[in-house]
C-alpha cells in the first residue's frame, strides 16, 4: 500500500532510496487537495502524472510546487531518507 500524495509550495524534497522498491508519481494535479499548513497540501492521490521506478541506490529531486506520491512499493518495503530544501529568499 502506498501513500498519501503531497505538495510542498515552498519546498523541494530530495529523496535517496535506502533499501527495496516501488513506483514515484509525480506531476499532475492532487485528488480530494486538502491544505495541510501554510505551506502543504495533501491529497488522496494524483490525477495524470508521470510514474518511475525507484530502487536502492536511487536519488530523486521533486521541486517545490510539484506533487507526489509512492502509490505503491514492492514486497519487502521501501525506505527512504528525504531531505526538505526550501527556497532561497533574498
Amino acid at each position: 500500500m502506498g501513500q498519501a500524495a503531497s505538495v510542498h509550495e515552498t519546498e523541494a524534497e530530495l529523496f535517496y532510496v535506502v533499501d527495496g522498491a516501488g513506483t514515484l508519481l509525480t506531476g499532475g494535479k492532487l485528488k480530494e487537495e486538502k491544505r495541510q499548513n501554510a505551506e502543504n497540501l495533501s491529497g488522496s492521490g494524483i490525477e495524470g502524472g508521470v510514474s518511475k521506478k525507484v530502487s536502492k541506490g536511487d536519488w530523486i529531486m521533486v521541486p517545490a510546487g510539484v506533487p507526489h506520491q509512492y502509490p505503491s512499493v514492492e514486497a519487502g518495503g521501501l525506505t527512504l531518507m528525504s531531505l526538505h530544501l526550501p527556497k532561497k529568499i533574498n
